[in-house]
């Protein structure tokens, strides 16, 4: 009885088993395929599709796809080698960066191919990236690329430091609590938390970042509790890909050369799906500068201009802010404003072209006749209709 079914199994699928193959459904073929599910004849069939094609394939790729085969053989070495030689060739975006952050902690001796990862980083910063528009020659700014998984350094236009950290299990940017993925977007630092007041499993060591942002609350992104910091396991920042979504680095770096080089008050931590080399950005510069000029100027109509419909203060929305600034603008016999220490950073979503938002953060000083104040201006600029528009301003003043 065994045997006859047995037969008849075999035969069945000697019979009906290439329904895909028969119907030309190379997509279906695709997905049995990827799944390991795909027979000899099957794959072959595809090879010989993929292969009539007139598509030139670039050498990165053909690196890349080398890769996966040699990963599915179980020769991680192999794998990995091909993943940087694919790497070398397109050092911006490449998923080969993915797959060779997923298999370095398998094999035996990760630091070799990591050495070369990071020369190979070295030399694609060696130039500003764009999503730095702006900053002084002695203030830092983060930038964090979970593609390669590095946390970068840049002191004014200069790669300073690069540190390995691990970000969120789920890759994607964070929409909602509990989604295991690290936001991506442009934070700064609120806080450092006390030692005493944390859990074992951080090292001692935290920072919390501003997530969600004003943005991000424009989106309607949700969760909280997002933060740069430590581990009581030993290279935990050295297992790409496996956070709740914060950002893990090593506890030596960031007790001797990271924290020292935050100031709560206006050091910007940038979180990108893959840091640009090419981004068409505006001139925000000029814009803010205009912006001032309306607001010395006293020009209401124009002033106002400048701001988003959806703009979001702790007063309220949009209209109640035009009613403070009408009393506080028209009110004054003078207005005088000097902006210093200015910092752009833009932030693209995914791999997109043109930014989504900028962050300016600067030392303002203002004078009237009747206030004066102090302190760190940060601006969330984005485009709405094709015209730049300030969505939202944070002041923290210095006494």
């Amino acid at each position: 009885m065994i045997i006859t079914l047995l037969f008849s199994f075999l035969f069945s699928l000697l019979t009906f088993g290439f329904v895909e193959l028969e119907k030309g459904e190379i997509d279906k073929l695709l997905l049995k395929a990827a799944e390991n599910k795909a027979s000899p004849t099957e794959l072959k069939a595809l090879k010989a599709y993929f292969e009539n094609l007139e598509i030139t394939v670039e050498k990165y790729l053909e690196y890349y796809a080398k890769g996966l085969v040699a990963e599915q053989k179980g020769d991680l070495d192999e794998a990995l080698k091909f993943y940087l030689k694919s790497i070398k060739l397109m050092p911006n975006y490449n998923p080969s960066y993915y797959r060779f952050n997923f298999l370095i902690r398998k094999v035996s001796n990760p630091e070799t191919y990591r050495k070369e990862i990071e020369s190979i980083l070295k030399t694609r910063f060696k130039k500003v990236p764009p999503v730095i528009l702006e900053n002084p020659p002695e203030h830092y700014v983060f930038l964090v690329e979970k593609m390669s998984q590095y946390l970068l350094v840049f002191k004014g236009n200069e790669l300073v430091e690069m540190h390995p950290v691990t970000t969120g299990k789920n890759i994607g940017d964070k929409w909602v609590e509990g989604d295991g993925k690290t936001p991506e977007g442009i934070y700064y630092f609120t806080r450092f938390i006390p030692p005493e007041e944390l859990s074992d499993i951080y090292g001692g060591l935290a920072a919390v970042l501003n997530y969600p942002n004003p943005y991000d609350r424009y989106l309607g992104k949700s969760g909280s509790g997002i933060w740069l910091h430590g581990s009581n396991e030993d290279n935990r920042n050295y297992l790409p890909f496996s956070t709740r979504g914060c950002i893990v680095a090593d506890n030596k770096a960031l007790r001797e050369r990271i924290f020292p080089k935050i100031n709560l008050s206006n050091t910007l931590i940038g979180i990108y799906k893959v840091i640009p080399q090419n981004l068409k950005v505006e001139n925000i510069k000029s814009y803010i500068m205009e912006w001032k000029t309306a607001w010395e100027n006293k020009d209401f109509d124009k002033y106002i201009s400048f701001y988003s419909r959806h703009f979001k203060w702790k007063g309220g929305g949009f209209k109640e802010w035009v009613e403070y600034k009408k009393r506080t603008v028209l009110g004054k016999k003078y207005i005088k404003v000097k902006i210093s220490k200015l910092t752009i950073l833009a932030f693209r979503e995914g791999l997109k072209g043109e930014p989504s938002y900028y962050v300016v953060e600067f030392f303002q000083e203002y004078d009237s006749d009747s206030y004066s104040d102090k302190g760190i201006k940060r601006m969330y600029i984005l485009k709405e209709n094709g015209k730049l528009k300030i969505l939202a301003e944070e002041f923290q003043e210095i006494k």
